[in-house]
């Protein structure tokens, strides 16, 4: 870059490779006003809604009935709406990219889940909490047409409301059903348990605490009523001398007939006594399972009118529940880059890239053309100068420029009069002035 130190040297450049440099510009310009104006406006709406909490305060039931939070809630509501088959009602109903070349379902349904965005809204202040609770619901939606951008928008929060009606719905009934088959099977358990009860106590009324100390005092009297049949034995043996032989042996027979019965009936008294423990610990174990259900039939109780409860609140509305805040409108400005900044930043751009053509060319050819230049390199102050003499090889060089840069044109002819037949030559200057005045 020795050569070139003055304006007037710089100057020289330029009035050197202008051709090049004008072809450059323009074939740059000219690319850049094609990229701006087949560029998709882009319009953005939103639609929010905020959270409200239960007007009613209401006791948990317990994991089986309260909810997980409404961060959670938001995120399963959320998941549904950007499902498939969600996407392709909207894209159905709507009659989304319908009016363009036909395209597969498939791409339709990703350029809309693409087109929505689903935000939480949450307390910037709470963020230091590990579980925020969201107060609201922000729908964003990106789309080529404003009309549609709102009517999407709209539908989703419409969406989102009856996805959580649905849900609270679906909540409040399940656990209410739940609550009902738990109480009436419990219900038949405690009968059964009951019933088996009473039969245990009236087959092992003896045995029972009840009745053993009975059992007991009987026991002593049979032992000495049969001490006492046993003196009279002996008495009547005792006897024989004075008694016939036949007589003493009838009241002896008799009398060890009910020593056998009494012997009987000890012995069964004996062994109702010592199975009376084990008895005791069956019943216990019968007692025991009773009062288990029992208490979980109180529970159950109690969480079915909660669930009623619950139920009549989301009836009335009077639960925790989804406000509209703010609908979709339909957007007036496009939030797409504009048009004439796209043309101008190629304008500039391809300025630059000129330059540094040209000034790359001076560089590979860094010949002396000015007599200040031939001092300032060499040292030696030249006495004359000899005006530049084109020659013939210069002059077909030139022209082959000449035709170079009219075929460039030619090429570049085809793609203007595209875009002129497509948009007007009003609309090839309003769609980038337009478009940068709405942006």
């Amino acid at each position: 870059m020795d050569q070139i130190r003055t304006i007037g040297e710089f100057i020289g450049v330029i009035r050197r490779r202008f051709f090049l440099m004008a072809f450059i510009v323009a074939l740059g310009t000219l690319g850049a006003i094609y990229y701006a104006l087949n560029q998709p406006s882009l319009y953005e709406t939103h639609a929010a809604l905020q959270i409200e909490s239960a007007a009613v305060a209401s006791q948990g039931t317990g994991a089986a009935v309260t909810t997980n939070g409404a961060a959670h809630r938001l995120t399963l509501i959320e998941q549904r709406l950007m499902a498939r088959d969600s996407l392709v009602r909207v894209v159905d109903k709507l009659q989304l990219f319908s009016d363009g070349p036909p395209i597969p379902l498939n791409e339709k349904v990703n350029a809309l889940r693409a087109s929505v965005q689903i935000a939480q809204i949450k307390d910037g202040a709470q963020a230091w909490q590990p579980n925020i609770t969201p107060s609201g619901l922000l729908i964003s939606v990106t789309f080529g047409d404003p009309i549609l951008a709102a009517s999407i928008a709209n539908e989703f929060l419409g969406s989102v409301l009856e996805e959580n009606r649905k849900r609270k719905v679906e909540r409040s009934e399940g656990a209410l059903a739940f609550f009902s088959s738990e109480e009436e099977r419990l219900g038949k358990e405690i009968l059964l348990i009951e019933e088996e009860i009473a039969g245990f106590k009236s087959v092992n009324s003896d045995a029972l605490p009840g009745g053993i100390a009975s059992q007991r005092d009987q026991l002593g009297t049979l032992r000495e009523t049969e001490l006492e049949i046993e003196r009279e034995i002996i008495a009547a043996s005792s006897n024989a001398a004075r008694q016939r032989q036949s007589v003493v042996d009838q009241q002896v027979a008799r009398l060890e007939e009910q020593k056998s019965l009494i012997q009987q009936r000890i012995d069964r008294i004996e062994m109702v006594i010592s199975a009376a423990p084990e008895l005791e610990r069956a019943l216990g174990s019968l007692n025991r399972r009773l009062r288990q259900l029992q208490d979980q039939y109180s529970v159950i109780t109690t969480g079915r009118a909660e669930a009623e409860m619950g139920q009549l609140l989301d009836t009335a509305d009077q639960s925790e529940r989804f406000v509209v805040l703010e609908t979709a409108l339909v957007p007036e400005y496009a939030v797409s880059p504009s048009r004439k900044k796209l043309a101008m930043l190629g304008f500039i751009g391809s300025g630059f890239l000129a330059c540094l053509v040209a000034f790359g060319l001076e560089m590979m050819n860094p010949a002396i053309r000015t007599s200040a230049q031939l001092e300032r390199q060499l040292g030696i102050q030249p006495v004359v100068s000899i005006p530049f003499v084109t020659t013939t090889w210069e002059k077909r060089r030139r022209k082959l420029a000449w035709i170079g840069g009219l075929l460039a044109l030619l090429l570049s002819l085809p793609l203007l009069l595209r875009t002129i037949a497509e948009k007007g030559l009003g609309g090839l200057i309003g769609g980038l002035f337009n478009r940068s005045a709405n942006t």
